[in-house]
């Protein structure tokens, strides 16, 4: 191979000044480093936030010698937050040609003025093509006078999906993920605990689709282990699905992580069960004073949410999990939820069941709900039921105006079903936190 199928760009100030000449370079947040990017690349790209704690999770000293690769550069922002952080040198990949010079404009742009970044380059090719991408590499650092021939340390892959993909399968991926982790296997530094690879996923890959990506690893690097990673931003859904094979893995195979603006609020790691959901059939079933505890989805679709409540309830607390699925899971329980912080930092909210009510809140009943949560002690409210779209903002409002001046606690109001024999019927319950 020569690598004639690549053209090598070496990250310069000729690059980022033709890059200003189209565009202004634009940060999402305050405070956060700047990016040349079309709105496609935009829509594709990690938040900065995102890329940088995931940085800050690998531990330089586990990483082989050599440079960090991204065979499906796009901006470049996770490989920079990489190669920033660990202090090493990048290799992006890149088929289009245009999406390339920018990124080799974001990495001049975020240089910094480091001496590592001499290596740092952008290859315009297929990035499945690994043999013929590293002699085009080494042959760029030749040219420029640098006799370092540099091994790839560490893989990371985001493939593109589609702007329209239902259902967001290994197949809707590019570049092909079989045929890249193939490519680049043979060419990759292995560390105590194997290779370094960081597979970034849909979110709404099923577990059929993720045994999948199992077999794929099992092929590709038989004998190491890897962590599936399930990270929130706490917005009620996954966020971020990866794979941390290797040098990256951890020594449990799944991990739960939820994460704030710019940090990791809790994590959580273990092995993984399915759980029931209890069902009641009458009112009269849900006991007033028990508590009631929304968690973050994530923690179910990981499947870590029973080995968490063994921290969260002692052994002799009962429990029972009434919602498994969706956007507020639901757990009952006799005793208060630990405190201990990454517990709690998967808690959305949690609180004493201190009333039901077998209808919704509703605009003509408003005035009369704030007044029934007054008299138990209520001052402000959250609804964090499920209430038309249109209205919930409006309900919000209403009753956040109605409870203005009364003294009282913080709280919230979901919804359950209850399973009785005419058919489900929906049960509103108000807890104090």
């Amino acid at each position: 191979m020569t690598g004639a199928e690549f053209e090598a760009l070496v990250p310069s100030k000729k690059i980022l000044s033709m890059a200003k000449k189209k565009s202004k370079p634009e940060s999402s947040r305050k405070g956060e480093p700047s990016f040349f990017m079309t709105e496609e690349m935009k829509r594709l790209a990690t938040p900065w936030s995102i890329a940088s704690i995931r940085a800050g999770q690998i531990d330089p000293m586990v990483l082989p010698a050599g440079v960090i690769l991204d065979p499906a550069a796009g901006s470049g922002l996770q490989l920079i937050a990489f190669s920033k952080i660990l202090m090493r040198p990048a290799l992006g990949i890149e088929l289009e040609e245009g999406v390339a010079k920018l990124c080799a404009a974001n990495m001049e742009l975020n240089s910094d003025g480091e001496i590592q970044r001499t290596l740092d380059r952008v290859l315009i090719g297929d990035g499945s093509n690994a043999e013929s991408a590293m002699s085009a590499y080494w042959g760029s650092l030749r040219d420029s006078g640098t006799r370092a021939h540099p091994p790839v340390a560490m893989l990371h892959i985001d493939p593109a999906r589609p702007r329209d993909a239902q259902s967001h399968s290994i197949e809707e991926m590019q570049p092909d993920l079989k045929a890249v982790l193939k490519s680049w296997s043979n060419n990759l530094q292995v560390g105590a605990r194997g290779p370094a690879v960081l597979l970034d996923l849909s979110p709404r890959l099923d577990s059929v689709q993720r045994s999948m990506i199992d077999g794929i690893l099992e092929a590709t690097f038989p004998g190491s282990n890897w962590t599936w990673e399930w990270l929130s931003r706490g917005g009620g859904r996954v966020d971020r699905l990866s794979v941390w094979v290797g040098s990256l893995s951890s020594n449990r195979s799944r991990r739960c992580i939820r994460v704030g603006r710019k940090n990791v609020i809790a994590i959580f790691e273990g092995e993984g069960a399915p759980s029931e959901a209890s069902t009641f059939s009458s009112a009269l079933d849900v006991p007033r004073g028990a508590f009631l505890t929304i968690v973050d989805p994530a923690l179910m679709e990981s499947g870590l949410q029973e080995e968490w409540l063994k921290g969260a309830l002692s052994s002799s607390s009962g429990s029972s999990w009434i919602r498994t699925e969706g956007r507020r899971p639901l757990l009952i329980h006799t005793d208060e939820i630990s405190d201990e912080e990454d517990v709690r930092g998967f808690v959305v909210a949690t609180g004493k069941i201190i009333q039901q009510r077998l209808s919704p809140p509703e605009l003509h009943t408003i005035d009369q709900v704030a007044s029934s949560l007054a008299k138990r002690g209520i001052g402000k409210i959250t609804l964090r039921c499920s209430l038309e779209p249109e209205i919930h903002p409006t309900l919000q409002r209403r009753i956040t105006k109605e409870l203005k001046g009364v003294a009282g606690g913080s709280g919230f109001m979901v919804d359950m079903d209850v399973h009785r024999p005419n058919g489900t019927q929906k049960l509103y319950i108000v807890c104090k936190e």
